[in-house]
């Protein structure tokens, strides 16, 4: 066996930064899983890479939503470091979307569904205790049912003292990725729910307008632009007027004028989901023979999310 004479590693399904992530087989169960490995070799402090990882296995285990990937085990200890989760057969990164859109913009129902679906876990997280820090296409995934799950809690935070999940970050740094940051972790401040919120604002612009926010040529550049300046209009004519100040409101600088909470957000995406009843959703590039077409499908697995 692979790992703790248990599991089997059998398709690879990704690298990320801290190793790769594998279709393997619970031999026990005779279930297929998401194996999460990670290499010692990717950080300079071993210890640290531990606390991490242990963190990101407290995280997830607190959490129990449709939206997220449930955690069935994991082993940190005797020089393994990895973690057996949910598989979600099938799937995309929203990375891997947009990419394939070729810098056009996504249908406005799918960026609504996708958007109303990450709310959806966010509000679960949140409820928990915990803030992502990291929402990004590269942690957001998309089944061919149309379910989206989000990933990679690694670098998740307590809201509030919870002695129980010290928070891992070293002085002066950043959580998460720079140019899907929040403008006021640049100035030392805890996140909290809104930190994540205008993480997602960055997400749903590019879903909506097939860039980033502030594209640039380097990250220290895009940095300085989320501090500084406004976002552009998303200067899309099928994306209604509302629809576009909630994103634009998700991208204020001042956490207090943000929506309040994910579930705010929720209800606004919905407006803009597939009815139950009406026209069939537009295809997506790469998803065109996989993706479903039923609004009714699509309309139900969101709206019951919260």
């Amino acid at each position: 066996m692979d790992f703790g004479d248990r599991y089997v590693k059998m398709l690879p399904l990704g690298i990320g930064g801290m190793g790769e992530i594998w279709e393997g087989l619970d031999t026990r169960l005779g279930r297929r899983v998401a194996i999460k490995v990670v290499s010692h070799r990717q950080e300079n402090d071993p210890e640290m890479l531990r606390r991490r990882f242990r963190r990101e296995a407290k995280a997830l285990a607190r959490l129990s939503h449709p939206g997220i990937p449930a955690l069935y085990d994991y082993a940190a200890e005797d020089g393994e470091l990895y973690m057996v989760m949910e598989l979600v057969p099938d799937a995309a990164a929203l990375r891997h979307l947009i990419d394939e859109h070729h810098g056009d913009s996504v249908p406005v129902p799918w960026a609504a569904v996708i958007g109303a679906q990450v709310c959806a876990a966010l509000a679960a997280a949140h409820a928990a205790g915990l803030v992502h820090r990291d929402i990004k296409p590269a942690n957001v995934v998309l089944a061919r049912t149309g379910q989206v799950k989000v990933l990679d809690f690694g670098v998740a935070a307590a809201l509030g003292d919870q002695g129980d999940f010290s928070q891992i970050t070293t002085a002066g740094e950043v959580p998460g990725t720079a140019v899907y940051a929040a403008p006021e972790l640049f100035d030392g401040a805890a996140a909290d729910e809104r930190s994540d919120l205008y993480s997602l604002g960055c997400l749903l612009y590019e879903l909506l307008t097939g860039r980033r926010v502030f594209e640039s040529a380097s990250a220290v550049e895009e940095v300085g632009r989320h501090l500084t300046e406004e976002p552009r209009a998303i200067g899309r004519e099928d994306v209604p007027s509302d629809l576009e100040r909630l994103v634009i409101s998700l991208l204020a600088k001042a956490p207090a004028d943000r929506p309040g909470d994910a579930t705010t957000v929720f209800h606004g995406l919905l407006r803009h989901t597939p009815p139950p009843a009406g026209a069939r959703l537009p295809p997506l590039h790469g998803f065109v023979d996989r993706a479903p077409h039923d609004p009714a499908h699509l309309y139900a697995i969101v709206a019951a999310r919260l």
